[in-house]
């Protein structure tokens, strides 16, 4: 792939883009905001625009407006295919010298798009996030990045500002994005575990508060146990979490992504049917954290 040219340093009062301001876009965003770079945002909803406006953001009614405001532009949005088009018009205005999406689109949407912005001199980096909203707004993300040197290079202070824990995985397009795909493999098949034993010890008699407890110091700890479904679970708090149909893209990515590689993906598959099946049952209104809910329900437990 050719290597685009661009000027190793960004000047002092660059403008940076930044495309799609929703649970994890906008907290970054208002972070870049709070280390004293200029922003112009974007996001189909006005009303999270709103809380940028007001820490000093350039508001910008079309992705057209931020591809001419832009030197560097970053994106976080919910599918492939607003990716693609967002990489279209940056593209055709070809002003910006490093686009960076922080999506879960996947290996080969991200190899696609950085082919068509190199033909219009324009780096692209994929570099995807990893934690929820609080580690967003906390500055304290972890990041996956891959994509041209000189390209990260230029960008790690931004990177620098919004994650605490930030990997370059080489030149090679699409080597964060599968980075991604397996870690969020693997979070939604535990996340699914953690529910089914759940449901399994309350069936049975066990008390709620004390299964954490066990678990968080034995073998089946892991960030569930610890985090989102603890809380929903103790605190009937099913609020958390993406929303659902984000969990099925990411799943169905890593389906995708495992199947064209020739590399068996049983669980990633089960945990695609199950998650599918709480969707059909009201699951695409509401947030992640009720895939317990579901399973519970699956399984003759009411959760009020």
């Amino acid at each position: 792939m050719i290597e685009p040219n661009h000027a190793s340093t960004l000047p002092a009062d660059t403008t940076v883009g930044f495309i799609g301001t929703g649970d994890m876009g906008g907290p970054m965003a208002l972070n870049l905001l709070r280390a004293g770079y200029h922003v112009s945002a974007f996001d189909l909803n006005p009303k999270r625009l709103e809380c940028l406006a007001e820490a000093g953001a350039r508001i910008a009614n079309t992705v057209d407006e931020v591809a001419r405001d832009g030197a560097l532009i970053m994106s976080c949005v919910n599918s492939p295919e607003a990716l693609h088009a967002i990489g279209e018009v940056i593209a055709q205005h070809g002003t910006c010298k490093v686009f960076m999406d922080h999506s879960t689109s996947g290996p080969s949407a991200a190899v696609q798009l950085a082919e068509r912005l190199a033909c219009a001199g324009i780096a692209m980096l994929d570099a995807p996030i990893s934690g929820m909203v609080q580690r967003a707004q906390d500055g304290t993300l972890s990041i996956m990045v891959s994509g041209p040197e000189s390209a990260y290079a230029l960008a790690k202070p931004l990177l620098d500002v919004v994650g605490a824990h930030v990997f370059y995985l080489g030149n090679s397009p699409g080597a964060g994005q599968m980075m991604k795909v397996a870690n969020n493999l693997i979070n939604n098949v535990q996340t699914l575990a953690t529910c089914e034993a759940l449901a399994m010890g309350l069936k049975f008699g066990l008390e709620p508060s004390q299964m954490f407890d066990i678990l968080n110091v034995s073998t089946g700890r892991n960030s569930q146990t610890e985090g989102q479904l603890r809380s929903a679970v103790l605190e009937n708090d099913f609020s958390k979490g993406a929303v659902m149909t984000i969990s099925q893209k990411d799943i169905t990515l890593a389906v995708d992504e495992a199947q064209a590689l020739g590399v068996l993906a049983a669980t990633a598959q089960t945990a695609r049917d199950v998650i599918d099946s709480a969707l059909a049952t009201g699951g695409a209104q509401q947030r992640s954290s009720n895939i317990f809910r579901y399973v519970a329900g699956a399984s003759g437990i009411a959760v009020e």
